[in-house]
């Protein structure tokens, strides 16, 4: 089974060494046997922190992925259902934003379409727009 310095972890995740290291003081990954001092990792460890990294893709806070990778004793729901919960959250939470975006987009095509001549008037008719609209 192969052993990984930090460097040799960062190299192959494309993280660097501050980021394994912070990942660890999280708790997001466990910390790693020490041989002379140095920080050794095995290759759970390098799966451990692909966990992390995908769920960083899928745009989980470290808090969220805290909860996926470390789950409160009380709970001790397996793996899957933690992803599965922790997913409708996030998909809820993108679903928001994505509203919220529209709603941006549709206010901006507005001014887009605005012939104000000053300022004032500008913002009167995109506030009456906006109010209209909710």
């Amino acid at each position: 089974m192969p052993n990984y310095s930090i460097g040799e972890l960062a190299t192959k995740t494309g993280l660097a060494a501050s980021a394994i290291r912070y990942y660890e003081s999280l708790g997001l990954i466990p910390k790693p046997k020490r041989q002379g001092g140095r920080r050794v990792y095995a290759e759970a460890d390098l799966k451990s922190l692909g966990i992390v990294l995908v769920a960083r893709e899928a745009g989980f806070t470290m808090s969220e992925i805290k909860l996926i990778v470390q789950p409160i004793n009380r709970e001790k729901l397996p793996a899957s259902k933690r992803w599965q919960s922790a997913a409708r959250n996030k998909i809820e939470e993108l679903d928001l934003q994505a509203k919220k975006i529209q709603q941006m987009k549709q206010l901006l095509n507005k001014i887009l379409s605005c012939d104000c001549q000053t300022l004032k008037e500008c913002v009167d008719y995109g506030v009456k727009n906006l109010f209209n609209n909710k």
